[in-house]
């Protein structure tokens, strides 16, 4: 249950995310800085099993997860937040692939994971189903990828529509849309809404991540976009010109 959208500009790329959870489901944690074979990457942590549903990393990667309505969860699984932290570092969609090979999958439920590159110009939509892994390219200059645990196809058709309305309304497309969209309630709050509210399920927060040449920096939301949640801000930043040496610069 999860709203992905994404614009690039220039040379910056900007990813907007709606995680949506079940009300009962414990609290994350805020992003924080690591590193991997010398790579720095930011994450918030999800609260019950440590692994993450987002990071971006000093190369200009982002990775996000989402869940997938249709396919076969096995009998005992593996968190999926534990897959994005092996996968930091693919410089490209076939660095990816073979990241997701080598993390065994079948103990995984069903999942979309959205990767995409600042520098390239397409990105990688995987889909495991329980049995099978499929992949679809993703224009990396904008898109939207939706889930719902009610229904993809239904989430998908009524946050694509509410996407296109607001595209319609503006010459330009900003940031600050993809901000409003995130927040949006049309045509009321809903679990089909990009903004969900149900009684049992709520989108519990936002990120925003701008990764360009110099820096790459998260802000994350928790609760509802729409409650404005003034932003936890991680950002790393190039220590001279290594684009790998790389520091927490701040938070909070």
């Amino acid at each position: 249950m999860c709203t992905a959208s994404w614009l690039k500009r220039g040379q910056t790329l900007h990813f907007f995310f709606n995680r949506d959870e079940l009300r009962t489901r414990e609290g994350a944690l805020p992003p924080s800085a690591h590193a991997r074979d010398g790579l720095g990457w930011i994450a918030p942590a999800d609260g019950r099993a440590h692994g993450t549903w987002i990071a971006a990393d000093a190369q200009g990667l982002v990775v996000a997860l989402l869940n997938r309505s249709d396919g076969n969860r096995p009998a005992e699984t593996t968190s999926r937040g534990l897959l994005i932290p092996s996968l930091v570092g693919a410089a490209n969609g076939e660095a990816l692939v073979r990241g997701l090979a080598r993390a065994r999958l079948a103990s995984f439920a069903p999942f979309r994971l959205v990767a995409l590159w600042r520098h390239l110009e397409d990105g990688v939509l995987a889909g495991w189903d329980g049995a099978r892994l499929d992949l679809e390219q993703l224009s990396g200059d904008a898109g939207l990828v939706c889930s719902s645990g009610l229904g993809d196809e239904r989430a998908a058709a009524a946050r694509g529509e509410v996407w296109r309305r607001l595209r319609a309304e503006l010459v330009e497309v900003t940031p600050e849309l993809h901000r409003r969209f995130h927040r949006d309630h049309s045509p009321a709050p809903s679990a089909w809404s990009v903004c969900v509210h149900r009684p049992e399920a709520v989108t519990v927060s936002f990120s925003e991540l701008e990764l360009s040449e110099e820096r790459v920096v998260m802000r994350y939301s928790p609760g509802s976009p729409c409650e404005a949640a003034e932003p936890l801000v991680a950002e790393l930043v190039a220590n001279g010109d290594q684009i790998g040496d790389l520091r927490l610069l701040a938070l909070g």
